[in-house]
């Protein structure tokens, strides 16, 4: 069974105007799926084979002569040595690309090296779309609202949706495989994605040599979702360098696997924190590292409000990003501990949004922002507390609540 995704759009889009369009994310997130199934006619070859991988590396200006426009290549990763011969391709005949959607797909698992190549040889010539697994709205098949929740206005809303049915999604994750075919074991897809994770990216990049103190890195981070990011703490626990931690962590960012928040510091206040929070793109690879087996015993552990914050910082990552747009979000936080949860700017204001797993927020939740704000001279935005209510109403003049269970 095929999941509609949101990132269709976009995709139809750019790709009236752009010679060369790539989608990345993290495996196993229905990237290939998603492009041959926009377009089933397209020519597609996928690099996983070995024998054309050599063709694509060792006589790139053949391979391109033998897959030509329009093609899907899936794993571009594995051969950049096309890179010159594409562009090379498209500046020949960069007209009829245009003009008849000749024009090169590319799938590929987000490194270093192939982003740097891609934005270096193809200057104006790429689209770069992110693709993670299912939003609640793919899940639910349900595209009636096309903007993201923050923006839902603060008009009568009931629903008869609760609670149990996000912590079910977060438990679940969001790889499409799993939503596609129910008879699939949660705990024994995931064992496998952590095995062909480690093997196939992290082990290549890292080197690393000690799995299992890799997989208890990981744990720690789930257990730590939406908290400062302490690497002195870590060092500790897992008996590594500070700035080895750092590696791992930025190799965990660029595949797609966690989502660090930075602060927000744009002269607000003087007494600033600068560093940064972690979030795990799929709650489901949390959920298995936390060891949790069913929703209810999710909603009533002591983890439940980090990992619902959680949940909605993805929710919201990805209404972004499924729009071809950058998630341009902050948190905020003082050293004395007072923190606001997401902060995003638009036309010139500054809008501030609480994250509560609660149905009865309390007032009063933005009063220290609003103090440094007005020294500051900073113009704040009307303000957000997305909870687990079931109404989306005002709270005061200048605060709406907006419910969890709209989201989607």
């Amino acid at each position: 069974m095929y999941i509609k995704r949101e990132l269709s759009n976009i995709l139809k889009k750019t790709s009236g105007y752009s010679p060369v369009i790539i989608v990345t994310g993290p495996r196993q997130a229905g990237k290939t799926t998603f492009l041959r199934h926009e377009d089933h006619g397209r020519r597609f070859v996928t690099l996983d084979d070995f024998e054309i991988r050599s063709l694509a590396k060792d006589d790139p200006k053949t391979f391109l002569e033998r897959f030509n426009t329009p093609v899907l290549i899936d794993e571009f990763q594995y051969a950049m040595q096309l890179l010159p011969y594409i562009k090379i391709k498209i500046d020949e005949k960069r007209t009829k690309l245009l003009e008849i959607k000749e024009n090169y797909w590319l799938t590929g698992s987000q490194n270093f090296s192939m982003m740097e190549g891609l934005q270096e040889s193809l200057a104006g010539r790429v689209t770069i779309l992110n693709l993670l697994g299912l939003s609640r709205k793919e899940i639910e098949g349900d595209f009636t609202f096309s903007g993201d929740f923050i923006s839902l206005p603060a008009s009568s809303f009931e629903t008869k949706k609760n609670i149990n049915d996000i912590f079910n999604i977060i438990l679940n994750g969001d790889k499409p495989e799993l939503w596609a075919n129910p008879l699939i074991d949660r705990e024994i897809y995931y064992r496998s994605y952590v095995q062909t994770y480690i093997e196939r990216d992290v082990v290549s990049q890292l080197k690393i040599k000690d799995i299992g103190l890799f997989e208890k890195f990981l744990r720690l981070l789930a257990s730590r979702v939406g908290q400062l990011i302490n690497f002195a703490s870590l060092s500790n626990e897992l008996g590594i360098s500070a700035p080895t931690i750092k590696a791992w962590l930025t190799v965990l960012e660029r595949t797609f696997q966690v989502f660090v928040l930075p602060p927000y510091y744009k002269n607000i206040v003087k007494k600033k924190i600068k560093t940064q929070k972690v979030y795990f793109l799929d709650l489901g690879l949390a959920c298995y590292f936390l060891k949790f087996n069913n929703a209810e015993a999710l909603l009533s552990n002591y983890l439940a409000g980090s990992l619902f914050e959680n949940w909605v910082v993805t929710e919201l990552v990805k209404s972004y990003w499924y729009k071809g747009q950058s998630a341009n979000l902050y948190f905020w936080r003082t050293k004395e501990g007072t923190e606001i949860d997401i902060l995003y700017e638009s036309a010139g204001k500054l809008y501030p949004v609480e994250i509560k797993l609660t149905a009865s927020p309390k007032k009063g939740l933005f009063s220290s922002l609003e103090k440094h704000a007005a020294l500051e001279k900073i113009v704040l935005g009307r303000k957000k507390i997305i909870c687990t209510s079931q109404y989306n109403l005002p709270i005061d003049k200048e605060t709406d609540i907006v419910s969890a269970l709209a989201i989607g």
